[in-house]
Protein backbone atom coordinates (compact mmCIF):
# COMPACT_ATOMS: atom_id res chain seq x y z
CA UNK A 1 0.00 0.00 0.00
CA UNK A 2 1.44 3.26 -1.08
CA UNK A 3 0.32 6.58 0.43
CA UNK A 4 -0.12 9.80 -2.06
CA UNK A 5 0.18 13.35 0.22
CA UNK A 6 0.10 16.69 -0.76
CA UNK A 7 3.04 18.03 -0.28
CA UNK A 8 1.81 21.78 0.55
CA UNK A 9 -0.26 20.90 3.48
CA UNK A 10 1.56 17.44 4.20
CA UNK A 11 -1.67 15.21 4.30
CA UNK A 12 -2.79 12.14 2.62
CA UNK A 13 -5.08 12.89 0.13
CA UNK A 14 -5.33 9.17 -1.83
CA UNK A 15 -3.85 5.98 -1.16
CA UNK A 16 -3.40 3.04 -3.30
CA UNK A 17 -4.20 -0.59 -2.29
CA UNK A 18 -3.04 -3.10 -4.60
CA UNK A 19 -5.38 -2.12 -7.97
CA UNK A 20 -7.74 0.41 -5.54
CA UNK A 21 -7.29 3.82 -5.26
CA UNK A 22 -9.12 5.43 -2.46
CA UNK A 23 -9.76 8.50 -0.74
CA UNK A 24 -8.29 8.95 2.67
CA UNK A 25 -10.67 10.88 4.04
CA UNK A 26 -14.02 8.56 3.77
CA UNK A 27 -12.01 5.27 3.11
CA UNK A 28 -13.93 4.87 -0.40
CA UNK A 29 -12.67 3.52 -3.60
CA UNK A 30 -12.61 6.36 -5.79
CA UNK A 31 -10.80 3.69 -8.81
CA UNK A 32 -10.06 0.87 -10.01
CA UNK A 33 -7.16 0.31 -11.80
CA UNK A 34 -8.09 -3.39 -14.53
CA UNK A 35 -5.07 -3.73 -16.30
CA UNK A 36 -4.46 -0.61 -18.67
CA UNK A 37 -7.67 1.07 -17.69
CA UNK A 38 -8.78 3.16 -14.55
CA UNK A 39 -12.33 2.37 -13.66
CA UNK A 40 -14.65 4.52 -11.88
CA UNK A 41 -15.79 2.86 -8.22
CA UNK A 42 -15.09 -1.27 -9.46
CA UNK A 43 -14.07 -3.47 -12.13
CA UNK A 44 -17.16 -3.19 -13.61
CA UNK A 45 -17.28 0.40 -13.81
CA UNK A 46 -16.84 3.20 -16.58
CA UNK A 47 -13.80 3.37 -17.99
CA UNK A 48 -12.63 7.02 -16.99
CA UNK A 49 -8.65 6.13 -18.64
CA UNK A 50 -6.75 3.75 -20.62
CA UNK A 51 -3.33 4.06 -20.81
CA UNK A 52 -0.85 2.41 -23.19
CA UNK A 53 2.52 2.88 -24.80
CA UNK A 54 2.96 5.86 -22.61
CA UNK A 55 0.11 7.39 -23.60
CA UNK A 56 -3.04 8.03 -20.90
CA UNK A 57 -6.23 8.64 -22.94
CA UNK A 58 -9.65 9.47 -21.73
CA UNK A 59 -12.59 7.22 -21.63
CA UNK A 60 -11.38 3.70 -23.27
CA UNK A 61 -8.70 2.46 -25.83
CA UNK A 62 -10.00 4.66 -28.52
CA UNK A 63 -10.59 7.95 -26.71
CA UNK A 64 -8.19 11.48 -27.48
CA UNK A 65 -5.13 10.98 -25.97
CA UNK A 66 -4.63 13.33 -22.79
CA UNK A 67 -1.49 12.70 -21.66
CA UNK A 68 1.77 11.47 -22.48
CA UNK A 69 4.57 10.26 -20.20
CA UNK A 70 8.15 9.50 -20.60
CA UNK A 71 11.44 9.98 -19.50
CA UNK A 72 10.08 11.17 -16.01
CA UNK A 73 8.02 13.43 -17.65
CA UNK A 74 4.05 14.37 -17.75
CA UNK A 75 3.26 16.22 -21.05
CA UNK A 76 -0.18 17.70 -21.80
CA UNK A 77 -0.40 16.06 -25.18
CA UNK A 78 -2.50 18.41 -26.86
CA UNK A 79 0.08 21.55 -26.33
CA UNK A 80 3.23 19.48 -25.45
CA UNK A 81 3.49 21.52 -22.25
CA UNK A 82 5.31 19.65 -19.32
CA UNK A 83 2.88 19.23 -16.36
CA UNK A 84 4.59 17.13 -13.72
CA UNK A 85 8.05 15.50 -13.63
CA UNK A 86 8.65 12.47 -11.39
CA UNK A 87 11.56 12.16 -9.31
CA UNK A 88 11.93 9.19 -7.14
CA UNK A 89 9.23 9.49 -5.31
CA UNK A 90 7.92 12.81 -5.51
CA UNK A 91 5.92 14.43 -8.47
CA UNK A 92 7.12 18.11 -8.98
CA UNK A 93 5.09 20.94 -10.66
CA UNK A 94 7.46 21.55 -13.90
CA UNK A 95 6.12 25.26 -14.18
CA UNK A 96 7.56 25.81 -10.36
CA UNK A 97 9.67 23.00 -10.17
CA UNK A 98 7.69 22.76 -6.04
CA UNK A 99 6.72 19.55 -5.28
CA UNK A 100 3.06 18.51 -5.82
CA UNK A 101 2.64 15.26 -4.26
CA UNK A 102 4.83 13.21 -2.53
CA UNK A 103 4.71 8.72 -2.91
CA UNK A 104 5.13 7.18 0.54
CA UNK A 105 5.66 3.79 -0.39
CA UNK A 106 6.36 1.98 -4.09
CA UNK A 107 4.16 1.82 -6.53
CA UNK A 108 4.00 -0.48 -9.89
CA UNK A 109 3.90 0.90 -13.08
CA UNK A 110 -0.07 0.49 -13.43
CA UNK A 111 -0.54 2.07 -10.34
CA UNK A 112 1.68 4.97 -10.94
CA UNK A 113 0.32 5.60 -14.83
CA UNK A 114 -3.31 5.07 -12.73
CA UNK A 115 -1.98 7.76 -10.27
CA UNK A 116 -1.26 10.34 -12.87
CA UNK A 117 -4.51 9.47 -14.85
CA UNK A 118 -6.51 10.93 -12.01
CA UNK A 119 -4.23 13.84 -10.55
Amino acid sequence: MAEIKDKKHGKTVYYIDENEIKDKKHGTTLFYIDGNEVREKSRNGHVKFHFDNFEIRRDGRNGKTHYHVENNEVQDKKHGTLIYYIDGSELKDKKYGSVKYYIDGSLTGDQLMGLISII
